[in-house]
C-alpha cells in the first residue's frame, strides 16, 4: 500500500467516525426532544438530560456553580427523588409567571415548599435560612412536586454552542453542512474504491487474458513442430 493510499485509508476512517458520531448525536436530540410534551418538560434521554444556561444567577464561588453560556447536565425526578431533596441541591423548576425554566440553588425546606436562590444573589445579599428574608434576595418558592430536575454537573461555555445549534442558521452551519461534506468526502472515498477495485479486476482480467493468448500459441507451435517431424 502506497503512502496516498494510506491516508485515504485514515482519512476515510475518520471521516466515517465523524459522520457516525454525528449521526449518533442528532439521534440523541431528535429523541431527547420526543420526551418534551408540554412547556414545562425538559428534553432528556432515559431520564438523563441537560439544560443551557442564560443567565449568570449561578456563577458563584461554590465548587459546583457554573457560568453563563455553561451546559448544564440533570437528572429527571421521580416522586421518591422529589420527597428526598436536600438544602444546598441545585435543581430545575418552571416558572409559570415566567413561562421559563430556572435552575437555583435549594436554601430552604419547610414542609412540601422548597425555597431557592440564585449563587450570585446569595454573595451579595446572603443566603436564606428561614428567617432572614429581605426582597433583595430574589427568592422562589415552589412545591416540592414543581421541581423538575436536579444538577448533575456542567460544561463551561458548550451550552452557548447548543444554543447556536438550535437555531436555523446554527443547524445549517454546524449539521447540515459538515453532513453534508462528510457524504460528499464518502461519495469520493466510495467512487475511487470502485474505481480501484475495477482496475485490479481489469488488469487480472488482462494477464489472465495474456497467459491464456501466450498458452494457445504455444500450443500451436507445438503442434506445427509436431507435424513437421
Amino acid at each position: 500500500m502506497t503512502t496516498k493510499q494510506k491516508v485515504f485509508k485514515y482519512l476515510g476512517l475518520a471521516g466515517n467516525i465523524l459522520f457516525y458520531l454525528l449521526l449518533v448525536i442528532l439521534l440523541m436530540f431528535s429523541i431527547s426532544n420526543l420526551s418534551i410534551k408540554s412547556e414545562k418538560d425538559l428534553p432528556n434521554l432515559f431520564g438523563k438530560g441537560f439544560v443551557s444556561i442564560l443567565s449568570g444567577s449561578m456563577d458563584g464561588d461554590n465548587p459546583d456553580s457554573f457560568a453563563k453560556g455553561s451546559l448544564v447536565f440533570i437528572d429527571v425526578l421521580s416522586q421518591t427523588d422529589k420527597d428526598s431533596l436536600a438544602v444546598g441541591q441545585i435543581v430545575v423548576f418552571y416558572d409559570n409567571a415566567q413561562k421559563i425554566h430556572i435552575i437555583h440553588r435549594i436554601v430552604n425546606i419547610q414542609g412540601t415548599t422548597i425555597t431557592t436562590q440564585g449563587d450570585v444573589n446569595a454573595e451579595l445579599y446572603g443566603t436564606f435560612n428561614g428567617s432572614n428574608a429581605n426582597p433583595n434576595m430574589q427568592l422562589e418558592s415552589n412545591h416540592k412536586d414543581d421541581v423538575i430536575a436536579r444538577y448533575t454537573g456542567s460544561l463551561a461555555g458548550v451550552g452557548d454552542f447548543v444554543n447556536e445549534i438550535r437555531t436555523p442558521n446554527g443547524l445549517l452551519l454546524w449539521v447540515v453542512l459538515p453532513l453534508l461534506i462528510l457524504f460528499a468526502f464518502e461519495a469520493v472515498v466510495l467512487v475511487r474504491y470502485l474505481l480501484q477495485r475495477n482496475k485490479v479486476r481489469l488488469e487480472a482480467k488482462y494477464e489472465a487474458d495474456k497467459e491464456a493468448l501466450r498458452l494457445e500459441i504455444q500450443k500451436e507451435l507445438e503442434e506445427k513442430n509436431n507435424s513437421k517431424k
